[in-house]
């Protein structure tokens, strides 16, 4: 495991945050972000911002602690630290239904091919419409790459109960939020 958290230093909406990051992959750091309960949403590039809640919890499934100039040389010697620049942009909201009252037809309402595979993905996912939210997001993450994201969140539960395409990522949280998610290359905002 080369999963790396920091000291939790960094003071933001009145918590203290940490870096967690792998020296390993980027692949790892998601695999280890889903067994904390991170949303998908929340990578930054390179990190996930952790409060100190979190981090403790990371640091109990095997991350370690490092200072933090440790955590960017290994980041930088693992060739995954990303220039300012480079990280992906902030989060734009493309679309939202509030108690839609049934499934929304997301790809209807914003045209974009990734909402439409996030569309059908969207199938399996099921709520209590009359309560849900869903909202679209879309950002930059390179000049290269375009990342599209799909939350439903529901108080009374929301849950995936069908077959999701296998390009869309899924993350559960608490029973209570479901994101869904897709990058591809090559397409522009």
């Amino acid at each position: 495991m080369a999963v790396l958290v920091d000291e939790a230093v960094w003071p933001w909406r009145g918590a203290r945050w940490a870096h967690l990051v792998s020296d390993e992959s980027v692949d790892e750091l998601h695999a280890f972000a889903r067994r904390l309960g991170l949303r998908r949403m929340a990578f930054q590039g390179d990190h996930y911002d952790v409060p100190t809640e979190v981090r403790e919890r990371a640091l109990t499934l095997g991350a370690e602690a490092v200072r933090g100039r440790d955590l960017v040389r290994r980041l930088r010697a693992a060739g995954l630290r990303l220039a300012a620049a480079d990280r992906p942009g902030p989060w734009e909201e493309v679309g939202r239904w509030s108690a839609p009252g049934g499934r929304p037809d997301v790809a209807a309402d914003v045209q974009d091919a990734l909402t439409e595979v996030l569309g059908r993905a969207l199938a399996g996912v099921d709520a209590r419409w009359e309560t849900a939210e869903v909202a679209a997001f879309r950002r930059l993450a390179s000049p290269q790459m375009v990342e599209v994201a799909l939350v439903v969140e529901d108080d009374e539960g929301v849950v995936v109960v069908g077959d999701v395409p296998a390009d869309v990522e899924v993350r559960c949280q608490g029973g209570r939020i479901v994101e869904l998610f897709v990058a591809r290359r090559g397409e522009t905002p």
